[in-house]
């Protein structure tokens, strides 16, 4: 088995294409399978692309500007 990889550049083509690809005996179309990224992997991009936020007072700011200053009280 040999396998093609085909990028298709302008999208209105594509029906077409498919059409064609599967009137064609012996070939199949196999959906592509991306590959998911880890949680260390999402974290760093992240980082990289400054989408981070520093609290100088500790876990204690934050959960003050999430849940409240009233959230130690109870």
């Amino acid at each position: 088995m040999t396998e093609l990889t085909l990028r298709i550049t302008d999208e209105s083509l594509l029906p077409s294409f498919r059409r064609l690809v599967r009137s064609i005996d012996g070939i199949e179309i196999v959906p592509t399978k991306r590959k998911r990224k880890s949680g260390i992997e999402q974290a760093l991009e992240d980082e990289a692309a400054g989408r981070v936020t520093e609290w100088k007072g500790g876990v204690d700011e934050m959960f003050d500007h999430i849940l409240g200053k009233e959230w130690r009280t109870q």
